[in-house]
């Protein structure tokens, strides 16, 4: 068993689910990008409603995924393994600009 953890601010989850700022989002868009701003915000504000009852930590496992749940871990996951690599090579240097 392996882990990937992520970790986001609960300002970043609240900024996202902010309507107003998927409106400026979806005016800017070009193309089918304005469903992607729908559905993130919807994303959004489904973890924000959770984090507004409590919950502070989500771990998914297939084990605990619906027929329909997994279909998303199966496009999702290979980016999900690639983003974990990527936190482990591309690791900043202390004291390096950005």
């Amino acid at each position: 068993m392996i882990k990937i953890t992520f970790e986001v601010s609960e300002d970043f989850i609240r900024e996202n689910a902010n309507p107003k700022l998927a409106i400026e989002k979806m005016k800017a868009a070009e193309g089918n990008k304005a469903m992607k701003v729908m559905c993130d915000l919807i994303s959004f504000s489904q973890m924000e409603n959770m984090i507004d009852k409590g919950k502070t930590e989500f771990i998914v496992t297939p084990d605990k995924l619906n027929e329909k749940s997994m279909q998303l871990w199966e496009i999702e996951i290979a980016e999900i393994c690639l983003l974990g690599v990527f936190s482990e090579s591309d690791k900043k240097e202390e004291g390096k600009p950005e």
